[in-house]
C-alpha cells in the first residue's frame, strides 16, 4: 500500500497532467474549448474506484475529488496561458448552472465508483477465500 501523502501528491499530477492534455487538445481542434466532463469525471470515477479495490476506502473519496480539484484549476490556469495561441480566446462556462451541475455530479460520481470499488474487492477476497489452495 502507498503512505496517503504519495496517492494525493499522483491525484493532484494527475489532474495537472489530465487537464494541460484537454487544454491544449481543446487549443488545437477549436472545437472543444470547454473542459471534457466525460475525461473529468471518467479520471474522478477511475481514482476512487481504484483506490477503493485496492483496499484504500477511507480515502479514495478525498483523493478523487483532490484529482478533480487539480484538473478543475488545472485547466483554468492552462486556458489562461494559452490565450491567443492558434487564434483561441479565453474560456468562460456556459452558465452558472452547468458551473453547479458539473461541480454537485463530481462527489456523486465519486461515491458510486468508491462503492462499486468496494464490491468489486469484496467479491475478490470472497472468491480468493472459496478458491481451494495447491497445497491441499
Amino acid at each position: 500500500m502507498k503512505p496517503t501523502g504519495q496517492v494525493f501528491i499522483r491525484m493532484i499530477a494527475y489532474g495537472l497532467v489530465l487537464s494541460a492534455i484537454d487544454a491544449v487538445s481543446g487549443r488545437m481542434l477549436q472545437s472543444s474549448p470547454d473542459p471534457s466532463i466525460v475525461l473529468s469525471l471518467g479520471a474522478t470515477a477511475w481514482a476512487a474506484y481504484r483506490l477503493a479495490e485496492g483496499g484504500l476506502g477511507r480515502i479514495a473519496l478525498p483523493a478523487a475529488l483532490t484529482l478533480w480539484l487539480s484538473y478543475a484549476l488545472g485547466f483554468l490556469a492552462w486556458t489562461r496561458l494559452l490565450v491567443g495561441w492558434n487564434g483561441s480566446v479565453p474560456w468562460q462556462p456556459r452558465s452558472t448552472a452547468w458551473v453547479l451541475g458539473v461541480t454537485i455530479s463530481v462527489p456523486i460520481v465519486a461515491i458510486a465508483a468508491q462503492f462499486a470499488g468496494a464490491r468489486a474487492a469484496s467479491r475478490a477476497a470472497a472468491k480468493a477465500a472459496l478458491a481451494p489452495t495447491h497445497g491441499e
